[in-house]
């Protein structure tokens, strides 16, 4: 089956690695036991970033920078709210109650929920 390609993600999270290793002084191999990976992985990453991160990843991070920068700048408006109370009920539905639901509607609405049978889809035969 293989291992599926790497994503700019995995460079650059190999490429922060091979830069902490530079700065750490350690030897390859106390590096590698204290970052939980092999020997041929770390040479095979160094070998690979050697001619850094190809270019369409190049691309596809510079494209994702400038989508983040602009979502800082754009303003949404927002309201916040109290989060309800929400029971998920044995069917998939959810019962939405307001945080101030007094004690006796709360165990009221759990009873009847927890008396509910799931629904079941009706058999096509």
């Amino acid at each position: 089956m293989g291992r599926p390609p790497s994503d700019l993600d995995e460079y650059l999270d190999w490429q922060e690695r091979l830069e902490s290793f530079q700065a750490s002084g350690l030897e390859i191999d106390v590096f590698c036991l204290k970052e939980g990976i092999s020997r041929s992985t770390f040479y095979r990453w160094k070998d690979r970033l050697k001619a850094g991160i190809p270019e369409p990843m190049v691309v596809e991070k510079e494209t994702r920078d400038r989508a983040e920068a602009a979502e800082g700048a754009a303003f949404v408006p927002i309201s916040l709210k109290a989060s309800p109370v929400e029971i998920q009920l044995p069917n998939g539905g959810v019962v939405r109650l307001p945080l101030s639901v007094g004690q006796a509607v709360l165990v009221e609405v759990i009873r009847a929920a927890g008396a509910l049978r799931p629904w079941k889809e009706p058999s096509h035969e």
